[in-house]
């Protein structure tokens, strides 16, 4: 028995050493294998318009075999999408499309667009194996801060940073850069707002190839930067015909050539602009392995008219950024992918926060206290703004304005921050005579602020700032005095005998008493 079970365990031993080495020796072909599932195939063009020579180019289109179609835009010239959906069923369930003005021309016609290639919105993107597609959609609002431009940010920045994307497309109707053609509409010439905002997008995100139609013909650029100081003058980095290794910037190709009349003729070339022409249809073949991309331009009777490879032996470096939100050489913000956040301008931004952040007004918001007189009749005369600049170190504001402990010049130059008026009304009394003040209204009296009346602008004739409010009658005078003690001294004054310093006074309980001044004991005659 144990010899049986000795046998067992060498026969699987020997099946496993065999099974290992079946897979060390086929390892090659395995990995090659793998590989080869990688490889995709593209086509792609725009301006068809529904025409015979646009059937021609899909038959072509179909017959490479693609993994995936690009439309540019244009399909038809009708107001139904029925006769292009008809002539492409061939290649219906591989067509991705970007929308063209002529799409976009009839109401309706977008919508039913949109509804056959299961899209809910004309800019929108999606991946094919180791490919990233980003669709744009030039006849809607795409300037900064709009929603597809803070969807384009975010997209190529995911996409950029995806270990399992190595290429990146961007297609659209309208060109960014073209050569001069007989196109006599503005869109036919090179956009300077595409420049400006998208295509240092491109540069940092490292895309590829830039596809574009509306201008019926085939034009393909040398690999292009954003040139900051002239954006219609883009910085060609390769001047090669046809072969780029790790290229800066991308290919922007214009592929017009669906189908539609030949109408715009090429009336020169632009100093970017690789290969060019103006007189056949035909499609954009592209193939894409783990490090190259070949193109062709093939013409519908089967002709190659252009051919380029880009090697790309590593994906682009994204250019790091300087903050969670910032990118270095631009003035682009990362956005969120709600609507309502924006790409703000790094320039604005870094403005905006240089304020700070809270911002302080003491204005017209009524000031508490049990006085309602106060409360209804005096507003602050000071108002307190902390705003951009902070105070320095030796400028003083006391909004309280220390009225205890302030000279009368600093009284006279810095307002009290609450100052009251004084009541104008009459005295009850209707002799006008001042009324006594009992001990309890005294207290009262010294509890108040001790500014209690409405500062004069002229200057204090003392050292020490004194408000009065007098009335005169006659030789009667009545006066009530406030000083910076805090106390509140109230007197009535007579007549004084100036001959013998003899001073009468009538008292509380009516009786007259007079007073020697000089010496006040001394018995009167």
């Amino acid at each position: 028995m144990r010899q049986i079970k000795d046998i067992h365990a060498k026969l699987s031993l020997s099946m496993v050493s065999l099974l290992l080495l079946a897979i060390v020796t086929n390892s090659g072909t395995f990995l090659q294998t793998a590989l080869a599932t990688s490889d995709t195939r593209i086509v792609a063009a725009g301006d068809w318009h529904c025409t015979e020579d646009a059937a021609k180019a899909v038959n072509v289109a179909n017959s490479l075999k693609p993994q995936l179609i690009l439309g540019l835009g244009d399909y038809s010239s009708t107001e139904t999408e029925s006769c292009w959906v008809n002539l492409s069923k061939p290649v219906d369930s591989i067509t991705k499309i970007a929308f063209g003005n002529h799409d976009n021309e009839h109401d309706g016609l977008a919508n039913a667009y949109l509804n056959h290639y299961g899209l809910s919105k004309q800019f929108y993107s999606f991946d094919i194996r180791n490919v990233h597609v980003l669709t744009m959609a030039t006849e809607e609002e795409f300037g900064a801060g709009s929603e597809q431009y803070n969807f384009v940010v975010n997209d190529l920045r995911n996409s950029a940073n995806d270990p399992n994307i190595k290429w990146i497309i961007v297609t659209m109707h309208n060109p960014v850069y073209t050569s001069p053609n007989g196109c006599s509409d503005s869109s036919c010439e090179s956009d300077e707002e595409l420049s400006e905002l998208y295509h240092p997008l491109f540069d940092n995100y490292g895309v590829d190839i830039v596809l574009q139609a509306h201008v019926r013909n085939y034009q393909r650029s040398f690999p292009l930067e954003f040139n900051q100081e002239s954006p219609l003058n883009p910085i060609v980095t390769s001047t090669s015909k046809g072969e780029y290794k790790n290229p800066n910037g991308a290919i922007f190709a214009i592929v017009g050539t669906g189908g539609g009349e030949l109408k715009h003729e090429l009336e020169g070339t632009s100093t970017f602009m690789a290969y060019q022409q103006d007189t056949k249809f035909g499609i954009l073949d592209m193939h894409f392995s783990d490090n190259i991309l070949e193109g062709k331009f093939i013409t519908t009777d089967g002709s190659t008219m252009d051919q380029f490879s880009l090697t790309k032996t590593a994906k682009k470096k994204v250019i790091e950024r300087i903050s969670d939100d910032t990118f270095s050489g631009t003035n682009i913000r990362a956005v969120s992918d709600s609507g309502a956040t924006n790409a703000i301008p790094m320039a604005e931004q870094e403005a905006q926060d240089a304020k700070p952040s809270i911002t302080f007004k003491l204005d017209d918001a009524t000031v508490e206290n049990t006085n309602a007189k106060l409360a209804q009749d005096a507003k602050p005369s000071i108002t307190f703004k902390l705003d951009e600049v902070a105070s320095s170190s030796n400028s003083k504001v006391n909004p309280l304005a220390e009225q205890e402990s302030q000279q009368a010049q600093e009284v006279q130059e810095v307002k009290p921050a609450v100052t009251t008026k004084q009541d104008d009304s009459p005295p009850a009394d209707a002799d006008s005579k001042p009324m006594l003040l009992s001990e309890e209204q005294v207290k009262q009296e010294q509890a108040k602020p001790a500014v209690t009346t409405k500062q004069d602008d002229s200057p204090p004739s003392d050292d020490k700032p004194i408000s009065v409010s007098e009335e005169t009658s006659g030789k009667d005078k009545s006066a009530t005095l406030s000083d910076n003690s805090g106390k509140s001294n109230v007197k009535e004054l007579e007549t004084v005998d100036s001959s013998n310093n003899i001073m009468s006074e009538e008292d509380s309980e009516g009786k007259i008493v007079s007073t020697n001044l000089r010496d006040p004991f001394a018995p009167l005659n």
